[in-house]
């Protein structure tokens, strides 16, 4: 999966809690210790080479000693940054201490040469540059980076005494001191407040990345208009799964409110559901910065879609193992009049719960209907008019011809899951979407047993669940799951089988939904625009 550079999307300088300043600075030090020794690397093989500049007058040797001490100092504090036994606060003292000991080196080659009479001002002090530099690189409290800078300072007029007391150069002439010593004053300044900006940058990006008690962590996946967040609680050790929406990805405000309705209804009816196999919402709000979101369980796993699609069709007791389950949490959901009406294989994950593998959750209620709610809490004012919503692969005859969708709606996607589970093709394989669209409302199906061989029990089962007619099919999800246990598969694929597929697929930890897609998982349809991703 891909992730950005930036601290934000990356999560740059994260330990278990999120954003951690000191971390971020440690990451920072060790990048500007390499650098370092590279610029003591050049300039040790320019004063090896005696240019006119550098030792010319006293000599290659001390000179040339000062940057190979330097070198030897920046090895060090590349070891210092890398030591995990050492706490980052640790590690980011060192790199200042480091700061003053390179700016007290740089001060001692910058005096060595006597200064004359006719001398002009060598340039800009290096240590000076040194602690711009670290202050901007490193994010590094205000008062500390300018206690730094005024150590600097003072071993910078201290190498100055020590080349005309210790070394012998004359006292630079009185015209040259306050331009010798003046730009490190300036330096102090710009340090601390340079430092506080970025100090001050770094604590709005950590700011931005708590949502109530969790902190944001890394990036699982993003869609167009929302993206799904590893995250951790501030006090408790249990990871998380953050779904959230900015509504500055949504366009106009209007498509703004509309969307974040959806999404907090999403919240509402999934928080409202105790199924033990439909995702676990921990909590839902608004961050200070409008961002809307909603927390819930880290499931480690993977969706159907991407289990059928790089492993193949599933054994027919495997996939009766998984529609019981997708029954249990929808059988709840209709009882307490919550709609799915987008269940498809990239919305059923299964998952690692305790020991026990194979455990489906359902996923994404980001669309659904309220049955008894009032006609202003429905979906119908938060979708363009004239428009369906779901994915047409998917879709029940009845709902791709505007009617409104009922529980029956979410038993035909069931049978279109099943036909998919047991073919690994769709019900309508190979057309555009708005194709899949007709084909629901008016072609007939081709059974499943017409791509793989199946109990004819199970075929019929599949078929009942995808006729036209919503008289025709299984008159609840409940009436279904007795049908799947009378068919004597169920209870075959048992946990040790599990055990032994996962056992040969790396998994590993995946969001809860599908990756780099829209964490919604649905699609709005406009009857009159056609779509070139049916299961976007």
């Amino acid at each position: 999966m891909e992730r950005g550079d930036d601290i934000v999307r990356r999560g740059e300088g994260t330990s278990g809690s999120g954003v951690d300043l000191a971390a971020l600075a440690v990451r920072r030090l060790a990048l500007g210790s390499w650098m370092a020794i590279g610029v003591a690397v050049v300039a040790g093989v320019v004063s090896f080479l005696r240019q006119p500049n550098i030792g010319v007058r006293a000599g290659t040797e001390r000179p040339f000693l000062l940057w190979v001490v330097g070198a030897v100092l920046s090895v060090v504090m590349l070891v210092i940054a890398r030591a995990e036994r050492l706490t980052p606060a640790r590690r980011v003292d060192a790199g200042l201490a480091y700061v003053c000991a390179i700016c007290f080196l740089a001060s001692l080659f910058r005096h060595w040469l006597p200064y004359a009479d006719s001398d002009v001002v060598r340039g800009v002090p290096p240590g000076a540059i040194v602690v711009l530099f670290y202050a901007t690189l490193v994010p590094v409290s205000p008062p500390k980076m300018a206690g730094a800078a005024v150590v600097c300072a003072l071993s910078d007029t201290a190498a100055l005494a020590i080349t005309v007391w210790g070394v012998g150069n004359p006292t630079p002439p009185w015209n040259l001191w306050l331009w010798l010593l003046l730009p490190n004053v300036v330096v102090v300044v710009l340090a601390y407040f340079t430092s506080r900006f970025v100090f001050q940058l770094g604590e709005t990006v950590r700011r931005a990345r708590e949502m109530g008690a969790y902190r944001l962590v890394e990036l699982l996946g993003q869609g167009g208009m929302g993206e799904v967040w590893r995250a951790d609680h501030h006090t408790l050790a249990r990871p998380a799964a953050i779904k959230l929406v900015r509504p500055s990805l949504l366009g106009s405000t209007t498509g703004a409110e509309r969307a974040l309705e959806r999404f907090e209804r999403e919240a509402r009816a999934t928080a409202a559901l105790t199924s033990p196999h439909t995702i676990a919402v921990y909590d839902f709000g608004r961050a200070e910065d409008g961002v809307f979101y909603y927390v819930m369980e880290l499931l480690e796993g993977m969706d159907l879609q991407t289990m059928v699609r790089d492993h193949g069709p599933l054994p027919e007791t495997r996939a009766v193992h998984m529609l019981l389950q997708v029954c249990h949490s929808l059988s709840e959901a209709h009882a307490r009049g919550v709609i799915h009406r987008d269940i498809k294989p990239a919305n059923l994950f299964v998952c690692h719960v305790g020991t026990e593998r194979d455990f489906l959750k359902v996923l994404d209620f980001g669309i659904v209907k309220l049955q008894d709610a009032p006609p202003e809490a429905q979906s119908g004012p938060l979708t363009d008019a004239g428009s369906l919503l779901g994915t047409p692969g998917y879709m029940a005859p009845e709902t791709t011809l505007g009617q409104d969708a009922s529980p029956s709606s979410d038993l035909y996607a069931v049978g279109c899951v099943a036909y998919f589970l047991l073919t690994g093709r769709q019900v309508f394989e190979g057309l555009a979407p708005l194709q899949q669209l007709f084909a629901h409302g008016y072609e007939e199906v081709e059974p499943p047993s017409a791509h793989a061989t199946l109990d004819p029990g199970l075929n019929a089962l599949v078929m009942r669940c995808l006729a036209k007619d919503p008289v025709d099919r299984f008159g609840s999800m409940g009436e279904l799951a007795t049908a799947l246990r009378e068919l004597g598969l169920a209870g075959i694929w048992t946990p040790a089988d599990a055990e032994r597929w996962w056992a040969t697929v790396d998994a590993g930890p995946r969001p809860a939904g599908p990756p780099s897609t829209d964490p919604y998982g649905s699609t709005a349809v406009a009857p009159t625009e056609e779509l070139t991703q049916p299961d976007a």
